[in-house]
């Protein structure tokens, strides 16, 4: 699209430079569009309509431009933040939704947590533990800590362990 903005830019400047529009055209294809019949006022109104479309569709297309450029940033700016999730500053509005790989039975306080996501957590308050019957893939929020650090919860029981990211 900034390709689009920038030929119409170029466009207008060559017209208002050389003349006009109708004048940039090769003989044939003045003739094959029949502009040189027309009079030379009926070619002064075909140059302003063809300078305001250029300079009107240039603007529309920067602004579409711009647009997709905030889209596309803010979709980086949060796949950052999901990527540094734990491991740099804390982004308090980002929770991670994920799944622990392979089998799940709960904590022993030294549980190490592989997600489906690539990250890898492991459990903070050393001393807390909690069985659960088995399951596969369990689904987890990893929310961070109003005081802080994370906590990763169990979707389906509830429950939550601090946690801290090493991977």
């Amino acid at each position: 699209m900034k390709k689009w903005a920038f030929l119409y830019c170029v466009t207008v400047v060559v017209m208002m430079a050389s003349g006009g529009f109708w004048q940039q055209m090769t003989i044939e294809e003045r003739r094959a569009a029949g502009i040189d019949q027309l009079l030379p006022e009926q070619q002064a109104v075909l140059d302003q309509a063809a300078a305001r479309f250029a300079k009107e569709g240039a603007r529309q297309e920067v602004e579409q431009a711009r647009e997709q450029a905030k889209i596309e940033a803010k979709v980086e700016i949060r796949q950052q933040k999901l990527a540094n999730a734990g491991l740099a500053s804390r982004d308090d509005d980002e929770i991670i939704r994920a799944r622990i790989t392979g089998k799940f039975h709960g904590w022993d306080g030294n549980t190490v947590f592989n997600l489906d996501n690539g990250q890898i957590w492991q459990q903070a308050d050393r001393g807390e533990q909690r069985y659960f019957p088995r399951s596969v893939n369990t689904e987890v929020e990893l929310v961070p800590s109003k005081w802080a650090g994370w906590k990763m919860t169990l979707v389906s029981e509830g429950l939550w362990v601090r946690v801290k990211r090493i991977r």
